[in-house]
Protein backbone atom coordinates (compact mmCIF):
# COMPACT_ATOMS: atom_id res chain seq x y z
CA UNK A 1 0.00 0.00 0.00
CA UNK A 2 0.99 3.61 -0.49
CA UNK A 3 2.36 5.54 2.47
CA UNK A 4 0.29 8.72 2.41
CA UNK A 5 0.80 10.26 5.82
CA UNK A 6 3.57 12.05 7.63
CA UNK A 7 4.80 10.53 10.82
CA UNK A 8 2.24 8.69 12.92
CA UNK A 9 -0.37 11.42 13.37
CA UNK A 10 -3.84 10.50 12.20
CA UNK A 11 -5.17 12.53 9.29
CA UNK A 12 -8.96 12.58 9.33
CA UNK A 13 -10.75 13.17 6.03
CA UNK A 14 -14.52 13.25 5.53
CA UNK A 15 -15.93 12.73 2.04
CA UNK A 16 -19.36 14.22 1.41
CA UNK A 17 -21.44 12.62 -1.34
CA UNK A 18 -25.06 13.65 -1.91
CA UNK A 19 -25.93 11.16 -4.65
CA UNK A 20 -28.12 8.08 -4.23
CA UNK A 21 -26.67 6.08 -7.13
CA UNK A 22 -23.22 4.63 -7.76
CA UNK A 23 -21.39 6.34 -10.60
CA UNK A 24 -17.90 7.52 -11.45
CA UNK A 25 -17.44 9.90 -8.52
CA UNK A 26 -18.40 7.30 -5.95
CA UNK A 27 -16.05 4.79 -7.53
CA UNK A 28 -13.17 7.28 -7.38
CA UNK A 29 -13.74 7.71 -3.62
CA UNK A 30 -13.64 3.93 -3.22
CA UNK A 31 -10.45 3.57 -5.24
CA UNK A 32 -8.76 6.36 -3.30
CA UNK A 33 -9.60 4.92 0.11
CA UNK A 34 -8.86 1.29 -0.80
CA UNK A 35 -5.47 2.17 -2.25
CA UNK A 36 -4.44 4.55 0.53
CA UNK A 37 -5.08 2.24 3.46
CA UNK A 38 -2.58 3.27 6.10
CA UNK A 39 -2.76 3.85 9.83
CA UNK A 40 -1.93 7.53 9.27
CA UNK A 41 -5.22 8.14 7.43
CA UNK A 42 -8.72 7.83 8.82
CA UNK A 43 -11.61 7.99 6.38
CA UNK A 44 -15.20 9.05 6.93
CA UNK A 45 -18.17 9.28 4.55
CA UNK A 46 -21.29 11.43 4.88
CA UNK A 47 -24.03 10.45 2.43
CA UNK A 48 -27.81 9.88 2.31
CA UNK A 49 -28.93 6.90 4.45
CA UNK A 50 -30.19 4.77 1.54
CA UNK A 51 -27.40 5.68 -0.87
CA UNK A 52 -25.25 3.08 -2.56
CA UNK A 53 -22.14 4.90 -1.33
CA UNK A 54 -23.05 4.31 2.32
CA UNK A 55 -23.83 0.65 1.67
CA UNK A 56 -20.82 -0.15 -0.51
CA UNK A 57 -18.16 1.77 1.45
CA UNK A 58 -19.22 1.13 5.03
CA UNK A 59 -16.31 -1.28 5.53
CA UNK A 60 -13.62 1.16 4.36
CA UNK A 61 -14.90 4.51 5.66
CA UNK A 62 -16.79 5.25 8.86
CA UNK A 63 -20.30 6.10 7.62
CA UNK A 64 -22.37 9.11 8.62
CA UNK A 65 -25.83 8.54 7.09
CA UNK A 66 -27.66 11.86 6.93
CA UNK A 67 -30.54 13.17 4.76
CA UNK A 68 -29.16 15.94 2.55
CA UNK A 69 -31.74 16.91 -0.06
CA UNK A 70 -33.99 19.97 -0.10
CA UNK A 71 -35.00 21.35 3.29
CA UNK A 72 -32.84 18.73 5.02
CA UNK A 73 -29.68 20.51 3.85
CA UNK A 74 -29.48 22.97 6.75
CA UNK A 75 -29.95 20.28 9.40
CA UNK A 76 -27.44 18.10 7.51
CA UNK A 77 -24.86 20.88 7.65
CA UNK A 78 -25.33 21.22 11.41
CA UNK A 79 -25.14 17.48 11.98
CA UNK A 80 -22.00 17.08 9.85
CA UNK A 81 -20.37 20.12 11.48
CA UNK A 82 -21.01 18.60 14.92
CA UNK A 83 -19.60 15.27 13.71
CA UNK A 84 -16.48 17.04 12.43
CA UNK A 85 -15.88 18.72 15.79
CA UNK A 86 -16.44 15.51 17.76
CA UNK A 87 -14.16 13.43 15.53
CA UNK A 88 -11.50 16.09 14.94
CA UNK A 89 -12.00 16.01 11.17
CA UNK A 90 -9.33 18.11 9.46
CA UNK A 91 -10.53 18.17 5.85
CA UNK A 92 -13.80 17.66 4.01
CA UNK A 93 -13.86 16.69 0.33
CA UNK A 94 -17.13 17.48 -1.45
CA UNK A 95 -17.89 15.21 -4.37
CA UNK A 96 -20.85 16.87 -6.14
CA UNK A 97 -22.46 20.25 -6.72
CA UNK A 98 -24.91 19.72 -3.85
CA UNK A 99 -22.07 18.57 -1.62
CA UNK A 100 -20.17 21.72 -2.61
CA UNK A 101 -23.04 23.88 -1.31
CA UNK A 102 -23.24 21.79 1.84
CA UNK A 103 -19.49 22.07 2.36
CA UNK A 104 -19.64 25.87 2.33
CA UNK A 105 -22.29 25.78 5.06
CA UNK A 106 -20.22 23.35 7.14
CA UNK A 107 -17.09 25.47 6.84
CA UNK A 108 -19.07 28.51 7.99
CA UNK A 109 -19.89 26.54 11.14
CA UNK A 110 -16.38 25.03 11.51
CA UNK A 111 -13.97 27.60 9.99
CA UNK A 112 -10.81 25.63 10.82
CA UNK A 113 -11.79 22.82 8.43
CA UNK A 114 -10.00 22.59 5.09
CA UNK A 115 -12.55 22.50 2.27
CA UNK A 116 -11.85 20.63 -0.98
CA UNK A 117 -14.34 20.51 -3.85
CA UNK A 118 -13.97 17.85 -6.53
CA UNK A 119 -15.16 19.04 -9.94
CA UNK A 120 -16.03 16.22 -12.35
CA UNK A 121 -18.07 17.94 -15.08
CA UNK A 122 -16.74 20.03 -17.96
CA UNK A 123 -19.55 22.57 -18.38
CA UNK A 124 -19.20 26.02 -16.77
CA UNK A 125 -21.19 26.95 -13.66
CA UNK A 126 -24.17 29.26 -14.12
CA UNK A 127 -23.61 33.01 -14.17
CA UNK A 128 -26.14 34.01 -11.51
CA UNK A 129 -24.85 35.90 -8.49
CA UNK A 130 -25.63 32.84 -6.35
CA UNK A 131 -23.47 30.59 -8.49
CA UNK A 132 -20.64 33.10 -8.62
CA UNK A 133 -20.71 33.36 -4.83
CA UNK A 134 -20.69 29.57 -4.61
CA UNK A 135 -17.78 28.97 -6.99
CA UNK A 136 -15.61 32.05 -6.48
CA UNK A 137 -15.45 31.74 -2.73
CA UNK A 138 -12.45 32.19 -0.41
CA UNK A 139 -13.80 29.50 1.94
CA UNK A 140 -12.87 26.89 -0.67
CA UNK A 141 -9.27 25.89 -0.04
CA UNK A 142 -8.88 23.89 -3.24
CA UNK A 143 -10.72 22.61 -6.27
CA UNK A 144 -9.54 19.26 -7.56
CA UNK A 145 -10.44 18.97 -11.25
CA UNK A 146 -10.37 15.47 -12.75
CA UNK A 147 -9.08 16.76 -16.09
CA UNK A 148 -7.15 19.75 -17.39
CA UNK A 149 -10.22 20.70 -19.43
CA UNK A 150 -12.27 21.09 -16.25
CA UNK A 151 -9.47 23.11 -14.65
CA UNK A 152 -9.52 25.45 -17.65
CA UNK A 153 -13.30 25.86 -17.35
CA UNK A 154 -12.91 26.93 -13.72
CA UNK A 155 -10.14 29.40 -14.57
CA UNK A 156 -12.21 30.92 -17.38
CA UNK A 157 -15.12 31.27 -14.95
CA UNK A 158 -12.91 33.31 -12.63
CA UNK A 159 -11.59 30.84 -10.06
CA UNK A 160 -7.95 31.74 -9.23
CA UNK A 161 -5.46 29.29 -10.72
CA UNK A 162 -3.82 28.97 -7.29
CA UNK A 163 -7.07 27.46 -6.00
CA UNK A 164 -7.15 24.69 -8.64
CA UNK A 165 -5.27 21.39 -8.85
CA UNK A 166 -5.68 18.78 -11.59
CA UNK A 167 -5.72 15.14 -10.49
CA UNK A 168 -6.95 12.86 -13.23
CA UNK A 169 -9.30 10.03 -12.40
CA UNK A 170 -8.13 6.44 -12.74
CA UNK A 171 -9.58 2.95 -12.82
CA UNK A 172 -8.71 -0.42 -11.36
CA UNK A 173 -7.21 -2.15 -14.39
CA UNK A 174 -7.31 -5.65 -12.89
CA UNK A 175 -10.90 -6.68 -13.70
CA UNK A 176 -10.44 -5.55 -17.32
CA UNK A 177 -6.98 -6.73 -18.32
CA UNK A 178 -7.40 -10.13 -16.67
CA UNK A 179 -10.29 -11.19 -18.91
CA UNK A 180 -10.07 -14.09 -21.37
CA UNK A 181 -10.87 -12.12 -24.53
CA UNK A 182 -11.53 -15.16 -26.72
CA UNK A 183 -13.94 -16.72 -24.22
CA UNK A 184 -15.68 -13.37 -23.66
CA UNK A 185 -16.13 -12.89 -27.39
CA UNK A 186 -17.49 -16.38 -27.91
CA UNK A 187 -19.98 -15.85 -25.10
CA UNK A 188 -21.22 -12.50 -26.46
CA UNK A 189 -21.42 -13.81 -30.03
CA UNK A 190 -23.57 -16.68 -28.82
CA UNK A 191 -25.77 -14.44 -26.65
CA UNK A 192 -26.46 -11.81 -29.32
CA UNK A 193 -26.34 -13.96 -32.42
CA UNK A 194 -23.35 -12.03 -33.75
CA UNK A 195 -20.97 -13.37 -36.38
CA UNK A 196 -17.62 -14.55 -34.96
CA UNK A 197 -15.47 -12.91 -37.65
CA UNK A 198 -17.04 -9.42 -37.80
CA UNK A 199 -15.60 -6.61 -35.60
CA UNK A 200 -17.63 -5.64 -32.53
CA UNK A 201 -18.17 -2.01 -31.52
CA UNK A 202 -19.04 -1.50 -27.85
CA UNK A 203 -20.47 1.38 -25.86
CA UNK A 204 -21.08 1.38 -22.11
CA UNK A 205 -22.78 4.51 -20.77
CA UNK A 206 -25.98 5.92 -19.35
CA UNK A 207 -28.22 6.80 -22.30
CA UNK A 208 -28.57 10.52 -21.69
CA UNK A 209 -28.07 13.73 -23.65
CA UNK A 210 -24.60 14.07 -22.14
CA UNK A 211 -23.43 10.79 -23.65
CA UNK A 212 -24.56 11.66 -27.19
CA UNK A 213 -25.81 8.25 -28.27
CA UNK A 214 -27.71 9.77 -31.18
CA UNK A 215 -24.36 10.56 -32.82
CA UNK A 216 -23.25 6.95 -32.46
CA UNK A 217 -26.54 5.52 -33.74
CA UNK A 218 -26.53 7.85 -36.76
CA UNK A 219 -22.91 6.92 -37.48
CA UNK A 220 -23.80 3.23 -37.40
CA UNK A 221 -26.70 3.95 -39.75
CA UNK A 222 -24.28 5.55 -42.21
CA UNK A 223 -21.99 2.51 -42.05
CA UNK A 224 -24.94 0.17 -42.53
CA UNK A 225 -26.07 2.08 -45.63
CA UNK A 226 -22.53 1.87 -47.06
CA UNK A 227 -22.35 -1.88 -46.50
CA UNK A 228 -19.49 -1.72 -43.98
CA UNK A 229 -19.48 -4.87 -41.84
CA UNK A 230 -19.83 -4.32 -38.08
CA UNK A 231 -21.72 -5.47 -35.01
CA UNK A 232 -22.44 -3.13 -32.11
CA UNK A 233 -23.98 -3.00 -28.66
CA UNK A 234 -24.95 -0.27 -26.23
CA UNK A 235 -24.92 -1.32 -22.57
CA UNK A 236 -26.77 1.06 -20.30
CA UNK A 237 -30.14 2.62 -19.66
CA UNK A 238 -31.51 6.12 -19.33
CA UNK A 239 -34.09 8.67 -20.40
CA UNK A 240 -33.05 8.56 -24.06
CA UNK A 241 -32.93 4.81 -24.54
CA UNK A 242 -36.36 4.61 -26.20
CA UNK A 243 -35.72 7.48 -28.68
CA UNK A 244 -32.39 5.92 -29.65
CA UNK A 245 -33.95 2.49 -30.12
CA UNK A 246 -36.58 4.11 -32.35
CA UNK A 247 -33.87 5.88 -34.36
CA UNK A 248 -31.98 2.60 -34.75
CA UNK A 249 -35.08 0.96 -36.25
CA UNK A 250 -35.55 3.89 -38.63
CA UNK A 251 -31.94 3.42 -39.79
CA UNK A 252 -32.45 -0.31 -40.37
CA UNK A 253 -30.17 -1.26 -37.49
CA UNK A 254 -31.66 -4.57 -36.42
CA UNK A 255 -30.42 -6.69 -33.51
CA UNK A 256 -27.71 -8.19 -35.72
CA UNK A 257 -26.28 -4.70 -36.24
CA UNK A 258 -27.01 -2.92 -32.95
CA UNK A 259 -28.19 -4.46 -29.69
CA UNK A 260 -29.41 -2.44 -26.71
CA UNK A 261 -28.45 -4.49 -23.66
CA UNK A 262 -29.69 -2.37 -20.76
CA UNK A 263 -27.72 -2.22 -17.53
CA UNK A 264 -25.16 -5.01 -17.27
CA UNK A 265 -23.02 -6.28 -14.42
CA UNK A 266 -20.52 -8.00 -16.72
CA UNK A 267 -18.93 -4.86 -18.20
CA UNK A 268 -15.34 -6.24 -18.10
CA UNK A 269 -16.46 -9.23 -20.18
CA UNK A 270 -18.40 -7.01 -22.61
CA UNK A 271 -15.36 -4.82 -23.20
CA UNK A 272 -13.08 -7.85 -23.53
CA UNK A 273 -15.36 -9.09 -26.32
CA UNK A 274 -15.16 -5.76 -28.18
CA UNK A 275 -12.70 -4.65 -30.84
CA UNK A 276 -13.63 -0.96 -30.74
CA UNK A 277 -14.98 1.22 -27.94
CA UNK A 278 -17.03 4.17 -29.19
CA UNK A 279 -17.81 7.11 -26.91
CA UNK A 280 -19.81 9.84 -28.67
CA UNK A 281 -20.31 12.19 -25.71
CA UNK A 282 -21.57 15.75 -25.97
CA UNK A 283 -20.04 16.59 -22.57
CA UNK A 284 -17.51 14.58 -20.59
CA UNK A 285 -15.45 15.45 -17.53
CA UNK A 286 -12.84 12.85 -18.43
CA UNK A 287 -14.37 9.59 -19.64
CA UNK A 288 -13.10 6.82 -17.37
CA UNK A 289 -14.98 4.26 -19.47
CA UNK A 290 -12.28 4.93 -22.08
CA UNK A 291 -9.67 3.85 -19.53
CA UNK A 292 -11.62 0.64 -18.86
CA UNK A 293 -11.73 0.01 -22.60
CA UNK A 294 -7.99 0.60 -23.02
CA UNK A 295 -7.21 -1.96 -20.31
CA UNK A 296 -9.54 -4.36 -22.14
CA UNK A 297 -7.53 -4.04 -25.36
CA UNK A 298 -10.07 -1.99 -27.33
CA UNK A 299 -9.36 0.64 -29.97
CA UNK A 300 -10.82 4.04 -29.01
CA UNK A 301 -13.08 6.26 -31.12
CA UNK A 302 -14.42 9.35 -29.35
CA UNK A 303 -15.48 12.97 -29.54
CA UNK A 304 -13.43 16.09 -28.84
CA UNK A 305 -15.21 17.25 -25.68
CA UNK A 306 -14.09 17.81 -22.09
CA UNK A 307 -11.28 15.53 -20.99
CA UNK A 308 -11.61 12.99 -23.82
CA UNK A 309 -8.77 14.56 -25.89
CA UNK A 310 -6.51 14.08 -22.86
CA UNK A 311 -6.92 10.33 -23.39
CA UNK A 312 -7.46 10.10 -27.15
CA UNK A 313 -4.69 11.77 -29.12
CA UNK A 314 -5.92 11.64 -32.70
CA UNK A 315 -4.18 8.98 -34.79
CA UNK A 316 -1.89 8.15 -31.86
CA UNK A 317 -4.04 6.62 -29.11
CA UNK A 318 -7.32 6.53 -31.03
CA UNK A 319 -9.44 8.55 -33.42
CA UNK A 320 -11.44 11.62 -32.46
CA UNK A 321 -14.11 13.76 -34.13
CA UNK A 322 -16.29 16.77 -33.29
CA UNK A 323 -19.29 16.18 -31.04
CA UNK A 324 -22.72 15.77 -32.68
CA UNK A 325 -21.12 14.96 -36.04
CA UNK A 326 -22.38 11.55 -37.11
CA UNK A 327 -20.64 11.62 -40.48
CA UNK A 328 -17.21 12.32 -38.99
CA UNK A 329 -17.77 9.70 -36.30
CA UNK A 330 -18.78 7.20 -39.00
CA UNK A 331 -15.60 7.92 -40.98
CA UNK A 332 -13.44 7.22 -37.94
CA UNK A 333 -15.31 4.01 -37.18
CA UNK A 334 -14.96 2.92 -40.80
CA UNK A 335 -11.22 3.62 -40.73
CA UNK A 336 -10.58 1.28 -37.82
CA UNK A 337 -13.16 -1.30 -38.90
CA UNK A 338 -11.38 -1.77 -42.23
CA UNK A 339 -7.82 -1.71 -40.87
CA UNK A 340 -7.05 -4.40 -38.26
CA UNK A 341 -3.37 -3.43 -38.14
CA UNK A 342 -4.25 0.18 -37.31
CA UNK A 343 -6.67 -1.03 -34.64
CA UNK A 344 -3.92 -3.06 -33.02
CA UNK A 345 -1.36 -0.24 -33.18
CA UNK A 346 -3.73 2.37 -31.72
CA UNK A 347 -4.79 0.03 -28.91
CA UNK A 348 -1.17 -0.75 -28.05
CA UNK A 349 -0.19 2.93 -28.00
CA UNK A 350 -3.21 3.81 -25.88
CA UNK A 351 -2.33 1.12 -23.33
CA UNK A 352 1.23 2.39 -22.92
CA UNK A 353 0.02 5.99 -22.60
CA UNK A 354 -2.75 5.23 -20.09
CA UNK A 355 -0.46 3.06 -17.96
CA UNK A 356 1.90 6.02 -17.66
CA UNK A 357 -0.46 8.99 -17.38
CA UNK A 358 -3.64 7.61 -15.80
CA UNK A 359 -2.34 5.13 -13.26
CA UNK A 360 -4.19 4.41 -10.05
CA UNK A 361 -1.02 5.27 -8.15
CA UNK A 362 -0.91 8.76 -9.70
CA UNK A 363 -4.56 9.41 -8.84
CA UNK A 364 -4.15 8.34 -5.22
CA UNK A 365 -0.87 10.18 -4.67
CA UNK A 366 -2.22 13.30 -6.37
CA UNK A 367 -5.24 13.51 -4.08
CA UNK A 368 -3.26 12.71 -0.95
CA UNK A 369 -0.60 15.28 -1.76
CA UNK A 370 -3.26 17.97 -2.06
CA UNK A 371 -4.68 16.91 1.30
CA UNK A 372 -1.19 17.03 2.85
CA UNK A 373 -0.47 20.49 1.50
CA UNK A 374 -3.68 21.88 2.95
CA UNK A 375 -3.44 20.15 6.33
CA UNK A 376 0.30 20.41 6.97
CA UNK A 377 0.98 23.60 5.02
Amino acid sequence: MLNPGRGHHHVRVLHIDTEMSWRGGENQIRLLIENAQNSDWQWYLAAPPESQAIERMKCIARPLPVPMRGLAQISAARKIASFCRQNKIQLIDCQSSRAHQLGLMIKFLVPELKLVVHRRVDYPPGKSWGNRLKYINPRIDRYIAISSAIGDVLKTYGVPASQIAVVRSAVDAGPFQNQDRLAARQSLVQELGFKPDVPIIGNVAYITEQKGHETLVRALGILKAKGVAFQAFIAGDGDLREPNEKLAKELNLGSGSLAFLGIRKDVPALLAASDIFALSSNDEGLGTSLLDAVHSGCTLVGTAVGGIPEIIHHEKTGLISPARDGESFARNLETVLLNPTLRKDLASSAKAFVDEEFSLKKMVEGNLENYRQLIHG
